[in-house]
């Protein structure tokens, strides 16, 4: 029931796909997931693909400008564990990748990704294939270009400005060669035949009038008319002259590659990196993003003597394409929306800022833009900072993190680890985040595994900048071996786990258990059991939310066992508010206690518990039952706790304590080693 809407993009760090979830269905296909105890990313494999159906989500914005779209109980994961969307709030920190520095293996050559690039930048690919610039750079390499595709360039002034547009054309006098050359062969092919020309224009359902001008050399046939010529005159079509053809038709061979990577006719809100761009090695990719930031972008320094790299386009997904690339070079880049008003009409442009000197040199080193000489010349005189900045890259904190550290200082003072960190460290405003420098200075003084995964851990905190109802969207989901979870849309994200493993514990023991589910339907249960590996013959399962059903389908069955997942999913007819407001848990609690008492069967009630960690629902609930057992996840370690606060049937000072594995959960037999 932990679903991501189908636009949500997968990243496969083996062959550098960023592609939709419902490209997901063939399994075993690479993910970047993370070891959560480690904040350590390695790849592992999807092992089941899940189709949902339609549920309600929820998009979230971070300020970074990521965005992604998923059920209100999907996890992500934050400073104090993994937490469903349902308990995060606008400015709560979650992790996203600090890097994906992960590649493609598909080379292409230079001119066609530089003809792609200044495609989606300033070219046309509409019945002409032309490119738009007016530096001198960019004149080389379209001459280049055309060189390589065997092209003739013609340049047209703009109006106004320096730019020029530069249209690439196949030669006149080849075109007019290579269409004397096809009608000559065709017109022996038609002879060898013995046909006449009214029955070609039968065959093809064209008019003669158009079968002349091929005769005539003042046209040519297309690919579908030549293929259909062919079969109906038993022709190998290897015989018509297809190269002639293609040197006759009007998309040259710059056009047609252009055509295959679905750029040819769209317009500069739909444009977007072509898939073989995300599967290019690393100086391949770098060579793309010089191309979109020469003639998109700008490299400036401000009246503050700031350095900053941005690139503006009118598509959103084009601007989320180029963020997630820079990523794969570890540039964190924050996109913003900007208004903007052009010949008195409104329209929205998309902005990826990269900030800071230490950014902005590696681009230029790593990247490269053509021009802005002023501008670079000013960024080799500015000097590195002596002190990071406190606005980026920060460690979110609380209560737990401070005591943590206080622990760790023992018996000496904030001043004196200040002192010998070289930091600025003060025992105050403990929901205040800390610079990633400042806590990776405190790790190697106090080396550890709490601070040492905050400090030189692959994670980049981004904070929640809004979260907007979104209706109801088809929803997928992938299950992940190993670690359980995967980047999505550059966010980390937990998959689907369930807590049927104890009804197949259950099962075994030769209970008859029902299992009724309120979120999630008999397949996806199914799925989940199937992965888990249960196989149980007496475990029923009952996707119902209406009490006086579930009571209704107890009294037939009978079972000795009853499992209620959620609580706050189930609703009662007698009471008039929602399922999951505290009227309805109190008369569902109530009821189910009245059926468990009355025909002595054990009722487990499933419920979510709310931000502060205390049930989502009335207090009265924990009064009702006879015990109470939270199921936790420990903050620092990839393993489960069983905690007990409540328990009319033995002790309330134990837990148990499992790791939750691709296989389900499996028991820790020796805590003390493993903490």
């Amino acid at each position: 029931g932990k679903c991501l809407s189908g636009s949500t993009r997968i990243f496969d760090a083996d062959s550098g796909d960023f592609s939709p979830i419902t490209e997901w269905r063939q399994t075993n296909r690479s993910v970047l997931s993370i070891d959560n105890s480690v904040n350590k990313f390695s790849i592992q494999k999807s092992i089941r693909f899940h189709e949902q159906g339609k549920k309600q989500v929820f998009e979230i914005e971070t300020k970074l400008g990521k965005k992604i779209s998923c059920t209100a109980n999907h996890p992500f994961l934050t400073n104090e564990g993994w937490k469903p969307l349902s308990q995060i709030m606008v400015s709560d920190f979650i992790a996203t990748p600090s890097s994906l520095p992960f590649f493609g293996k598909e080379q292409m050559d230079e001119n066609e990704i530089k003809l792609i690039a200044y495609i989606i930048s300033d070219g046309s690919a509409q019945n002409s294939l032309s490119i738009t610039a007016s530096l001198p750079e960019i004149e080389s390499d379209v001459f280049e270009i055309a060189n390589f595709f065997g092209l003739t360039v013609h340049i047209y002034k703009k109006s106004k400005g320096k730019a020029q547009e530069y249209r690439l054309i196949v030669p006149h006098q080849e075109r007019k060669i290579a269409r004397q050359s096809f009608a000559k062969n065709f017109i022996q092919l038609k002879e060898s035949k013995n046909l006449t020309w009214a029955e070609i224009a039968r065959t093809l359902n064209v008019k003669y009038e158009m079968v002349d001008t091929w005769k005539k050399v003042q046209g040519t046939p297309n690919k579908q008319q030549i293929f259909k010529f062919a079969e109906a005159f038993k022709i190998d079509d290897c015989n018509l002259g297809l190269k002639d053809l293609e040197t006759t038709d009007l998309t040259n061979p710059g056009m047609r590659l252009i055509e295959s990577v679905g750029l040819r006719y769209k317009n500069a809100r739909t444009k977007s990196v072509p898939d073989c761009i995300f599967r290019l090695p690393k100086a391949n990719l770098a060579l793309f993003l010089k191309i979109l930031f020469s003639c998109d972008g700008s490299v400036y320094v401000n009246k503050r003597n700031q350095a900053g790299i941005s690139y503006s386009t009118i598509s959103r997904k084009l601007a989320e394409d180029v963020q997630h690339l820079l990523l794969r070079f570890g540039f964190i880049a924050k996109l913003r929306t900007k208004q903007s008003k052009i010949n008195e009409k409104d329209y929205t442009a998309y902005e990826i800022q990269l900030l800071g000197i230490e950014n902005v040199k590696r681009f230029l080193a790593e990247i490269g833009i053509y021009g802005r000489r002023e501008a670079k010349s000013k960024i080799l005189k500015i000097e590195f900072p002596k002190l990071p900045s406190t606005h980026r890259n920060v460690i979110p904190t609380g209560s737990q993190f401070w005591k943590n550290l206080k622990e760790l200082f023992g018996k000496e003072s904030f001043e004196t680890i200040s002192a010998k960190a070289r930091i600025c460290l003060r025992d105050r405003r403990h929901d205040r985040p800390l610079c990633l420098s400042t806590v990776q200075a405190i790790a190697k003084l106090f080396p550890n595994s709490f601070l040492d995964k905050l400090a030189f851990g692959d994670v980049y905190w981004d904070q929640i900048k809004s979260i907007k109802f979104m209706g109801k969207q088809e929803v997928y989901d992938i299950s992940v071996s190993a670690h359980e979870n995967f980047v999505a849309n550059d966010l980390i994200v937990h998959n689907s786990t369930l807590v049927i493993q104890t009804a197949s514990e259950l099962d075994k023991q030769g209970f008859k258990v029902l299992y009724i589910s309120g979120e999630e339907s008999e397949t996806q249960i199914k799925m989940r059991g199937e992965r888990l590996g249960i196989d149980a013959e007496n475990l029923f399962l009952l996707p119902e939310t209406n009490l006086e059903n579930i009571l209704a389908e107890t009294d037939k069955m009978k079972p000795d066992i009853v499992i209620v997942d959620s609580i706050q999913t189930v609703f009662s007819e007698k009471i008039e508010s929602a399922a999951g407001s505290v009227s309805q848990v109190r008369e569902v609690a109530g009821q189910f206690m009245i059926f468990a008492k009355s025909s002595a069967t054990p009722v487990f009630l499933i419920g979510h518990v709310t931000k502060e960690g205390s049930i989502a629902g009335p207090k009265a609930l924990e009064h009702i039952v006879d015990t109470v057992l939270y199921f936790e996840g420990d903050r620092h370690h990839n393993h489960r706790i069983i905690r007990a606060t409540k328990n009319r049937f033995g002790a309330a000072n134990e837990i148990g304590i499992f790791e939750m594995t691709n296989e389900g959960l499996k028991p820790v037999t020796n805590p003390s080693e493993v903490f």
